[in-house]
């Protein structure tokens, strides 16, 4: 499961099922792990999209 507060600038995250993909060009301010932690896993066509190696 992809979420934001593991994420870092030019990381590239791919849909399995579609072939979308996503680059990360700012990093999330959110506070990973406290009270305003985003909680929504990054998702496309149902499923968790993975971190591209």
């Amino acid at each position: 499961m992809a979420n934001c507060g593991e994420m870092k600038k030019g990381d590239i995250y791919k849909c399995d099922t579609c072939g979308l993909e996503l680059q990360v060009t700012k990093t999330c301010s959110c506070g990973s792990g406290g009270e305003d932690a985003c909680s929504v896993p990054l998702q496309c066509c149902g499923k968790d999209m993975n971190k591209k190696s």
